[in-house]
């Protein structure tokens, strides 16, 4: 990225405030934990409102009676002050957590173990993994109250709120331990991570069916830690090199059949999120980078605080951000909190409907069997927001219909849908490998695509 793209607004106060061109500001909190408790030397949070979050430190810490302690704490005010919900895990390392309501939290631990609360941390129910997992879970998402899936070097998922799980038998039986997991729906999401099948690199793979199968998107990837997606088409992936302090902004438009690398001097990026299709932020070492045109551009916002900023997490509709790094010095963390209500995205909602129709090329393509097909449906010539009827098929090569995926009234927008070819309506066989054909008719318009299903 050219220097002239990048602009420093730092503006220090008395409890640190740091403003930035997007009418957005960050807030150092200074938490209050209990007498004589402290973190320890690594920590994440969870945040399940603006008001409750959760907080654990996950390595030893040596109190002076010689024991190993690991805590977890719960705050129900911003992070102001915290209670201590759990006192002394013993030996066991806490690895991720999951909150989707205040009452509500889901942790992993040990190899396999489980604990879940409904009601704050007054009570836990234990669970576990029934099988040797090898190594720890690394990531984990709650797709409802129900299905779930997590993820080490294999796929796990739970259909009863993560009392139990069963192994996943997708078509790559192994990918590296993932270092960040993004799912955009119930089908389509991405893991990335910071080793592949070779040294020095790290790798990208995505699903189109909710985490059954995987396909590697990118095999020779920076080594990345965090992942992001504004639509089912423009994503993006952060991390660094293996031999020198930069960071890179990692960006596809296509869904992830092609990357491009964008590398800013300065050290590793760590996590990235985005409030709305324009407003995003990295953190990084030391580090907060913040875009306010969809991720064309990123301008420095803090470049002062010794931390290495890892996790950050954005509440949309309370729009909240919070971030939390690591300190230098090796022992305390910086959290900050950010009061997004004030950052409007000034697009012309009628200007982001499609003024074309348009049937984009499916991803991946070839697939195996489920393959996502995007199309784009016209506004009216006056502007105002197009509506008729859609079909969408699919052929063989001999021009029989084998589905029918969309057969209905559509207003102008673009949209998604997935197509299982080892599932077919009306109790069809599966399809075999071959060549195949979709095709949209939206009024006057059609257009027809070629897709190739590979066993």
């Amino acid at each position: 990225m050219k220097n002239n793209t990048i602009k420093i607004q730092i503006v220090l106060l008395l409890l640190l405030f740091i403003k930035s061109s997007s009418a957005q500001t960050w807030e150092k909190i200074n938490p209050v934990f209990p007498l004589n408790d402290t973190l320890g030397s690594y920590a994440r949070i969870a945040f399940a409102n603006k008001d409750t979050g959760w907080i654990y430190t996950s390595l030893q810490v040596i109190q002076p009676s010689g024991e190993v302690y690991k805590k977890l704490f719960r705050t129900t005010d911003g992070g102001e002050s915290w209670e201590k919900k759990i006192s002394n895990t013993g030996a066991w390392d806490i690895y991720r957590i999951y909150v989707n309501k205040p009452d509500f939290l889901f942790i992993l631990y040990e190899v396999n173990k489980i604990l879940i609360t409904t009601n704050g941390g007054d009570s836990w129910d234990s669970s576990k993994i029934n099988e040797n997992l090898q190594s720890s879970i690394e990531q984990i998402h709650f797709f409802n109250n129900k299905n779930a899936i997590a993820l080490n070097n294999y796929r796990w998922f739970s259909s009863d709120g993560g009392y139990t799980w069963n192994k996943g038998g997708d078509t790559i039986t192994i990918f590296p331990n993932p270092t960040d997991l993004y799912f955009l729906n119930d089908s389509l999401g991405w893991i990335v991570s910071n080793i592949s099948d070779v040294t020095d690199v790290g790798s990208i793979a995505n699903t189109t069916d909710g985490g059954k199968n995987w396909q590697y998107q990118d095999k020779r990837a920076p080594l990345l830690y965090g992942v992001y997606f504004i639509d089912s088409l423009k994503g993006f992936a952060v991390g660094t090199n293996h031999f020198f302090p930069t960071g890179y902004i990692y960006k596809t438009e296509d869904g992830g059949l092609n990357w491009e690398a964008d590398p800013f001097p300065g050290g590793p990026f760590w996590c990235i999120e985005f409030l709305d299709s324009l407003n995003g932020w990295v953190g990084g070492r030391g580090t907060i980078l913040s875009t306010t045109d969809g991720g064309n551009t990123w301008e420095i916002q803090i470049d002062t605080i010794e931390a290495d900023f890892n996790q950050m997490i954005i509440l949309k509709e309370d729009k909240i951000a919070y971030v939390l790094g690591d300190d230098w010095n090796g022992v305390t963390h910086t959290l900050l909190r950010a009061d997004l209500s004030n950052i409007v995205n000034v697009t012309d909602e009628k200007n982001e409907l499609p003024n074309e129709y348009f049937l984009l090329n499916n991803y991946p393509n070839p697939f195996n069997p489920t393959t996502n097909i995007e199309f784009r449906i016209a506004n009216l010539p006056d502007g105002k927001a197009g509506f008729g009827f859609v079909t969408l098929k699919v052929y063989d090569v001999l021009g029989r219909e084998i589905a029918t995926l969309i057969n209905e009234d559509k207003s102008a927008g673009t949209y998604s849908v997935n197509f299982d070819a080892s599932n077919l309506p009306d109790g069809k066989a599966g399809l075999a490998s071959g060549i195949y054909f979709y095709s949209i008719t939206a009024g006057k318009f059609s257009q027809t695509k070629k897709m190739i299903l590979a066993k």
